[in-house]
C-alpha cells in the first residue's frame, strides 16, 4: 500500500499537479484562444462579403444587373456563412434583403432599421456587434454593419447577421476537443509519473531497507544500480560503504579475536606460573625466571593497551604532536641500542647508510621515536634468521627521507594496500615469534601523515621490504 508520506507518493503527486495545472492552464488559454479566433474569423468573412455586396449592389442600382442575380449573390453568401442580409436606404428603410437559410422566413423588407448602431454606419463607420439587433432576432446574431457607397457618396447602409448558435457549436466542439486532449494527457501524465516516481524512489526505498538490515549487522545486500544519474552514483556510494563497512566490521570481528587471544595467552601463563610459585608446584631455584616471563607477559599486555588507546586516541581526534627540531639520525642511533639485544639474538646484522651525521628536521621526537621503533620491530619480525637489516637517510629537495629495510619474505602486491588499515595482518597464523595486532603500521601512518608526510612501502616477495618516509628537513640559516 502506498502511504502519502512515502517519497514515491509525494513525487508522483507533485509530477501529476503540475501536468495537471498545465494542461489546465494550457485548456483555458487554448478554448479562449479559439474562441477569440473563430469569431474574428468570421466577422472578417463578413466585412468581406459585405463588400462583395456593396459592389452588386451598385451594380444593380446602375441597371446593369437585375434582381435575379443579386438574389444569387445573396444565396451564394447565406449558403457558405449562413447569413441574413439587409440593404437599406439613408432613412434606414429596408429596400432589398435576404433571409437566412437558418432561420423562420421573415419579410424583411419595408422594415426600418432604427437602432443606434445604424447612425454610426451612416456615419461611414463600419461596426461588429452581437447580440439581437434590438430584439430583431430571436436568438443571438453576429452582426457586422457598413455603410453602402456609391461614387464616393454614402447612400445606406449593408447589414449582415450571422447566427452565433452555430459559431458557439463549432466553438464547443472545438472546447471538447482541447478538453478530451487535456484528459487523455493527464492520464498518460499519472501514468509517466508512476513510472518516473518509481525510477526515482525505488533505489532510495531499496538503500532504506538495505540500511535497515546493515544497522541490525548484515552486511551482505546491496543496491541494484540501475541508471548512471545522481541517483545512481549514490547508489554506487551507498554501496561502497556498506563494502566499507562490511570489511570494517570483518576487521573488528578478527581484531576482537586477535586481542581476545593475545589478552588470554598471557593472562593464562601468568595465572599458571604464579599459580605454580604459591603451590610450590615449581621449584624454588626455578621461581625467580618463571617470575621473569609473568613480567615478560605484563609488558606485553601493556604495550597491547598502549597501542589500543593511542588508535583510539587518533580515532577519536584527540592524537596531538609536540612539533621541534630533532635529530632523525640521532633517534634512529637510539632505537637501535634499545633493540640491540632482540637482533643478536636472530643473528642479524645491521647496516647504516646516513648520507650526514646529523639530519635536522621537525617534528615530534617522541612520536617519531614510536614510527621507528614500530618499524623496527616489524622489520626484526618479519627478516630471516642471520637477515641484514638497513638504515638509510638521505636529503632530496626540501625533505629528509628515512629507509628501514628488511630481508624477508616480502609481501604480495595486493595485501600491501591493506596493511594502513587498522586491525589488518600478514601473518594469519598468530605464531609467538610473529605476534602483533595490527595496529603498529595504521599509528605509524597517522603520525606520519600528522606530520604532513608521507610514508610507503617497497616490497617483492622472495626479496624483503622497504618501509620509506618523508620528514620536513631544517633549513641551514
Amino acid at each position: 500500500m502506498i502511504q502519502f508520506r512515502s517519497l514515491f507518493a509525494r513525487l508522483m503527486t507533485t509530477f501529476f499537479i503540475i501536468t495537471l495545472c498545465i494542461m489546465l492552464v494550457l485548456g483555458i488559454l487554448l478554448s479562449t484562444f479559439f474562441k477569440s479566433y473563430i469569431m474574428e474569423t468570421r466577422k472578417e468573412e463578413l466585412i468581406r462579403e459585405g463588400s462583395a455586396i456593396s459592389q452588386y449592389v451598385g451594380l444593380y442600382l446602375t441597371g446593369l444587373i437585375d434582381t435575379r442575380v443579386l438574389h444569387y449573390q445573396y444565396q451564394i453568401i447565406d449558403r457558405f456563412l449562413g447569413t441574413t442580409i439587409w440593404v437599406t436606404d439613408e432613412r434606414g428603410n429596408i429596400w432589398s434583403s435576404h433571409n437566412s437559410t437558418q432561420l423562420e422566413e421573415v419579410d424583411w423588407e419595408n422594415q426600418k432599421v432604427s437602432v443606434d448602431e445604424f447612425v454610426q454606419v451612416l456615419d461611414g463607420n463600419t461596426i461588429t456587434l452581437e447580440g439581437r439587433f434590438g430584439e430583431s432576432f430571436p436568438e443571438p446574431m453576429l452582426t457586422v454593419g457598413m455603410p453602402l457607397k456609391l461614387n464616393n457618396s454614402i447612400r445606406g447602409t449593408i447589414f449582415l447577421h450571422s447566427p452565433i448558435q452555430g459559431l458557439n457549436r463549432t466553438i464547443m466542439n472545438t472546447y471538447n476537443s482541447i478538453w478530451r486532449s487535456a484528459i487523455l494527457t493527464s492520464i498518460l501524465s499519472l501514468l509517466l509519473s508512476f513510472i518516473i516516481s518509481g525510477r526515482f524512489s525505488r533505489p532510495l526505498t531499496e538503500m532504506n531497507v538495505i540500511s535497515r538490515e546493515i544497522a541490525t549487522g548484515n552486511f551482505k545486500r546491496r543496491v541494484k544500480v540501475r541508471t548512471k544519474d545522481e541517483v545512481g552514483q549514490l547508489a554506487v556510494n551507498f554501496n561502497a560503504m556498506a563494502d566499507s563497512l562490511e570489511k570494517l566490521e570483518s576487521m573488528r570481528r578478527s581484531f576482537v579475536a586477535n586481542v581476545s587471544h593475545e589478552l588470554r595467552s598471557p593472562l593464562t601463563s601468568m595465572k599458571g606460573y604464579i599459580q605454580g610459585v604459591l603451590d610450590h608446584t615449581i621449584p624454588v631455584e626455578d621461581q625467580d625466571k618463571y617470575l621473569r616471563i609473568a613480567l615478560d607477559e605484563t609488558e606485553r599486555m601493556n604495550r597491547l593497551i598502549n597501542e589500543l588507546m593511542d588508535l583510539s586516541r587518533i580515532e577519536t581526534g584527540q592524537f596531538s604532536i609536540d612539533i621541534k627540531v630533532v635529530d632523525i639520525n640521532e633517534i634512529i642511533r637510539r632505537v637501535l641500542i634499545s633493540k640491540e639485544d632482540r637482533i643478536n639474538d636472530r643473528g642479524m646484522e645491521v647496516e647504516v647508510d646516513f648520507e650526514k651525521d646529523i639530519f635536522m628536521v621537525v617534528g615530534d621526537p617522541d612520536r617519531l621515536q614510536q614510527v621507528i621503533i614500530n618499524l623496527l620491530d616489524n622489520a626484526i619480525k618479519f627478516n630471516r634468521e642471520g637477515g641484514l637489516l638497513t638504515f638509510k637517510t638521505w636529503l632530496f629537495k626540501d625533505n629528509v627521507y628515512v629507509k628501514i629495510a628488511d630481508q624477508g619474505p616480502g609481501i604480495a602486491k595486493d595485501e600491501i594496500p591493506h596493511l594502513w588499515e587498522p586491525f589488518y595482518q600478514i601473518d594469519k597464523s598468530r605464531t609467538r615469534n610473529k605476534e602483533g595486532t595490527g595496529l603498529g603500521l595504521p599509528i605509524v601512518k597517522k603520525i606520519i601523515e600528522a606530520h604532513e608526510q608521507n610514508i610507503w612501502l617497497n616490497s617483492e616477495e622472495g626479496k624483503g621490504s622497504a618501509f620509506i618516509f618523508s620528514l620536513k628537513a631544517v633549513k641551514k640559516s
